[in-house]
């Protein structure tokens, strides 16, 4: 597509170039006698005919160079995007989303722009500048000497003019991603900024911020204001010389007249090439502080990289060990310290502990989100830094507490982690999870859309249907992160019942509240401070009267006094 646009461009060159030269001769055959009148007319001919050939020339030239953008814009999109997708959950713990959306929309605009449209119009103006000057030469060399005089003058404030707007650009590139950021955080919980009546600390906040971004576009707008205007100074004053050097040379009959025009027809060409590079350096800039930040992203190596022939699973038992593990999101502070744990092939292991005891911690290790930071995890023996990632995964269902579903129909949402599931199988999914019922009672049944312009689902419907979508991939190790926190009472006694068959030959690591699910757990661990604090079966922690003996007796009163208020 370049090449094709550049070949275009040769050729639109070439008639913008021989224009000037018609327009010369016809001028100075209507100057001569009227016995030069067919020339004339013969001349305007060939000037119609090179315009309307030129016409068609820009619309190739601009349609491939157009192809051609666009294309390159389409590629990095997709490079971004591939690297937001193999990014770990570190990558997402310490970037903001706003700075994530610009960066994926508004850099790679302007990136295309600077492809599809400066970049083009350098190639365009250095066919033309070389054109133009050839001609001119073949004319008068003392004139076209004359009109390159200011010329290196011109590309010194030019590249002072660079080195002055281009760390402003990058500042504002930087900006206006903070103030992506702003937006984006005060959309997605604009929920919460109302119930606490914070909307004008918001406005405050985003205030500041976009003053901000004003404040460095002015500071570019003033050193645009500042260097361009000279710059266009030093152009006029090439016009002006050629006006007053040209005309003394028609005067003296040293040029003629028709020649005098094509030479300020040339002139003018010549102006639009040093008038472009100033747009062209600022364009640039633009560019390169926008693709500093996409390939940033794109180059950057995820902290979760699979070894080279890592091992692929199939057939696993779901024995799940941690070994001397420490874990550490910042590579300093530890979360977890020294976790010695083993799951046994279909066993339950109930994970508790107060906020900010490592529960979510070390469930994210088994799937490897994290790496740990000493000892290994292993899963039938193998350690999990070397099997490959998809793999370790595709053995492992996941349910967040809080659910996520896409804004696709109930059977997309269910059959995610399984595109290829049958009917049967996503209908029998959302039974086990006991959605079935309600989904059936929609309208458009399991083909009814989620999301904004869908049906509205309850939270406890939500993650009844992402159960049903952890369910439907079959794992053989769950993690379950209190997956009955949003449902009642009822529906919760349901999910659990139908859970039971399901989590007996499956190893299952759960973070719960529920006292009916911890007390039928095989193992109950209890972290403390990061480190393992308490550890057996219900009956004998109970008896330990410890941490557990309090957790268990708070947590029980709470539900029997929720059932019981049910029950009124």
């Amino acid at each position: 597509m370049l090449l094709l646009t550049l070949v275009g461009m040769a050729g639109t060159t070439y008639l913008e170039v021989l224009i000037p030269v018609l327009i010369k001769e016809s001028v100075d055959i209507a100057l001569m006698t009227q016995s030069h009148f067919e020339q004339l007319v013969s001349i305007c001919l060939q000037i119609l005919g090179v315009t309307l050939v030129l016409g068609v020339f820009m619309f190739f030239r601009r349609y491939f160079a157009t192809f051609f953008s666009q294309r390159i814009a389409f590629m990095i999109r997709n490079d971004l995007f591939l690297s937001l997708q193999k990014q770990s959950y570190s990558f997402y713990d310490n970037t903001m989303t706003g700075q994530l959306m610009s960066r994926a929309t508004t850099d790679i605009r302007r990136i295309r722009w600077f492809f599809g449209g400066h970049l083009i119009r350098s190639f365009r103006f250095i066919f033309l500048l070389v054109g133009v000057v050839l001609s001119m030469l073949t004319m008068d060399w003392q004139l076209t000497a004359i009109s390159f005089t200011l010329y290196p003058v011109t590309f010194v404030a030019y590249y002072v003019f660079v080195k002055t707007i281009r760390p402003i650009y990058n500042r504002m590139r930087e900006q206006y991603g903070v103030l992506t950021s702003v937006l984006a955080e005060n959309i997605v919980n604009i929920r919460i900024v109302q119930a606490f009546t914070r909307e004008n600390y918001e406005i405050q906040k985003f205030s500041k911020e976009s003053s901000k971004y004003l404040d460095e576009s002015l500071q570019a707008v003033r050193v645009r204001t500042n260097y361009l205007p000279f710059i266009a100074f030093l152009t006029q004053i090439g016009t002006i010389a050629i006006l007053w050097y040209g005309g003394q040379q028609v005067i003296d009959g040293a040029l003629s007249f028709g020649a005098f025009i094509a030479f300020n027809l040339y002139l003018s060409m010549l102006l639009m090439p040093a008038r472009f590079f100033g747009g062209f350096i600022s364009g640039y800039q633009r560019a390169m502080a926008a693709g500093t930040r996409v390939f940033e992203i794109i180059n950057r190596r995820p902290d979760v990289e699979d070894k080279p022939g890592g091992i692929e699973l199939s057939g696993i038992r779901g024995h799940v060990k941690f070994e001397n593990v420490s874990f550490s999101y910042d590579g300093s502070n530890l979360v977890l310290k020294d976790i010695n744990l083993e799951a046994e092939p279909g066993e339950t292991i109930a994970v508790l502990g107060h906020t900010g005891s490592g529960k979510s911690s070390i469930i994210q290790l088994i799937p490897r989100f994290y790496n740990v930071t000493t000892g290994k995890i292993t899963i039938d023996g193998y350690d999990i830094r070397d099997i490959r990632t998809r793999s370790l995964r595709r053995n492992i269902g996941v349910v967040a507490q809080d659910s996520f579903l896409f804004s696709r129909t109930i059977r997309e949402n269910i059959a995610f982690g399984k595109p290829d599931a049958t009917e049967e199988e996503i209908v029998k999914a959302a039974k086990t999870a006991q959605a079935h019922e309600f989904i059936s009672a929609l309208p458009q049944g399991y083909d009814a859309r989620v999301g904004e312009r869908g049906v509205t689902l309850s939270g406890g419907q939500q993650q009844r249907i992402a159960i049903a979508r952890m369910l439907v991939t079959d794992p053989k190790i769950l993690i379950m992160d209190d997956p009955t926190s949003s449902v009642d009472v009822d529906t919760e006694f349901e999910i659990q019942q139908a859970l039971q068959q399901l989590l007996s030959n499956r190893t299952t690591f759960i973070i719960t509240q529920r006292v009916s699910t911890i007390r039928n757990a095989d193992q109950i661990i209890v972290l403390q401070d990061g480190k393992i604090a308490e550890r057996g079966n219900h009956e004998s922690l109970m008896t330990k009267q410890g941490i557990y003996f309090n957790i268990y007796q708070t947590l029980y009163e709470a539900q029997k006094t929720r059932r019981e208020g049910k029950e009124e």
